[in-house]
């Protein structure tokens, strides 16, 4: 049957209409829910992890986690690349071009899995030195990476499929599919670390299984005949490029994360020994879970900026910016605060160790206070990648992390030994965010002094 290319979409079309703080809150809160949800799982691994096996296989997890950053970064690149292009297609009634899209993004997942698959294969222990393994979290750090490598085929599938509904302003498919992942990740968690003892390949295999399940579920919603946009395959390798281009940013933004934790647990080993390492594993669960729904927030901002910029409301663009902007740091004040004053609270979660715990707060009290800043980073990373600039786009997702956190990470040490770690995030936040503002203030003024001068040119 044919697709009408210039079909007004009921599904999109209330982004360009509807009211943008309301419009804003009710796409934010089921995908923050669902977001949460699945960080409940990633959180929980800890606590099982930690509980059943051990710390120090908590600490292994913690080493092994930029792997599996890696394989998120590229899942995120094909799923937020797709999402914002078929968002701008919808916005201009494209319905085939936007089929197109999803079906490209669906090859390129199948060749970057391939290739995955072939290194998980083929350079298992290879991956473990790259990544600098203390010889005590080898053994524990393989377990659980074996499994995440190999079938990492449906964590990049899974998105893609999920960011679909995203796209087409269906927000609350997109939970439902959230919610199944993580919900039978917790339960097998609990079967295969707690009931059956398998540690921490137990763990990864979990995850897998969930994931698996849940695109079997995503195959079928996206059967059903209501559905407006189509999937459509074309063998043209060159419409890969722009899906990898808008995707870019937010591939350098994950794999930054990665970065960063290799990076500090690099120092962290070299500096303060592996308790501290362990110590900021915990850490790093509490903070991948409490930092979700400033990412739900920018992906709201990112379908909702993008589908107005196609649709050409400029003055509803400048409204969503202020808007997400402010809430992301409103969020992010309030995170800080709860976090500092509950420091040893929230590591007790995981552990009895006195020494843990007290790590783990002095790292909350030392380390967090530049965090509401770096929705500024963000915030502009999202814009740009929704106008499809994405050499500004990836600019900004590289800024903190690459030229000015690394570096400061390398030498404060030097000078402050551990207390040099934490000087080193936060003042990386604050002149990560200055940076941003400066940059983009005149970025708006020559772009506002072009088109001045455009005007003048035709009068």
């Amino acid at each position: 049957m044919a697709v009408n290319n210039k079909t007004s979409l009921h599904s999109t079309g209330h982004l360009a209409v509807e009211p943008v703080v309301t419009l804003f809150f009710k796409h934010f809160f089921p995908i923050c829910f669902g977001m949460l949800v699945v960080g409940l799982f990633n959180f929980i691994d800890g606590l099982f992890i930690s509980h059943f096996v051990g710390e120090l296989a908590l600490g292994a997890v913690a080493v092994a986690f930029p792997i599996q950053m890696v394989i998120a970064a590229v899942a995120a690149m094909l799923s937020s690349g797709m999402a914002t292009l078929v968002t701008r297609q919808l916005a201009a009634g494209m319905r085939k071009k936007a089929g197109l899209i999803i079906g490209h993004t669906l090859q390129i997942a199948f060749v970057l899995s391939l290739i995955l698959l072939l290194l998980g294969w083929l350079y298992p222990l290879e991956i473990i030195n790259w990544l600098s393994v203390a010889p005590l979290f080898k053994a524990d750090a393989y377990a659980y990476l074996r499994p995440i490598v190999l079938f990492s085929f449906v964590a990049i599938l899974l998105p893609v499929l999920g960011d679909i509904f995203r796209a087409e302003g269906q927000p609350h498919k997109l939970m439902l599919l959230m919610l199944t992942a993580s919900g039978l990740n917790i339960l097998l968690d609990y079967l295969f670390i707690a009931v059956f003892n398998w540690g921490v390949a137990g763990a990864a295999k979990a995850t897998v299984i969930s994931q698996a399940v849940t695109i079997v579920l995503a195959i079928h919603m996206l059967k059903n005949k209501d559905r407006d946009t189509p999937i459509l395959f074309t063998a043209d390798c060159r419409a890969w490029l722009s899906i990898l281009a808008i995707g870019t940013p937010i591939l350098i933004t994950q794999l930054c994360l990665g970065w960063q934790t290799a990076i500090m647990n690099i120092q962290l080993m070299k500096t303060a020994g592996e308790n501290w390492v362990i110590a900021y594993g915990m850490l790093g669960r509490v903070l991948t879970f409490a930092i979700l729904p400033m990412i739900a927030m920018l992906i709201t901002f990112q379908t909702i900026c993008a589908y107005n910029l196609a649709a050409q409301k400029t003055t509803r663009v400048r409204k969503i910016v202020k808007v997400a902007l402010v809430a992301m740091m409103l969020y992010a004040t309030l995170l800080v605060l709860m976090l500092v004053f509950f420091a040893s609270g929230i590591m007790a979660w995981f552990t009895e160790q006195s020494l843990l715990i007290n790590q783990g707060r002095t790292m909350i009290q030392s380390a967090l206070w530049g965090l509401p800043l770096i929705a500024i980073v963000l915030i502009a990373s999202g814009f740009y990648q929704s106008i499809g600039d994405a050499r500004r786009a990836s600019f900004y997702s590289a800024l903190r992390v690459i030229f000015v956190f690394t570096p400061l990470l390398l030498v404060l040490p030097v000078w402050f030994d551990l207390q040099g770690i934490f000087m080193a995030i936060v003042s990386a936040d604050i002149i990560a965010a200055l940076a941003t503002c400066v940059l983009c203030w005149l970025h708006y003024n020559k772009h506002n002094l072009s088109r001045l001068e455009g005007l003048n040119a035709n009068q």
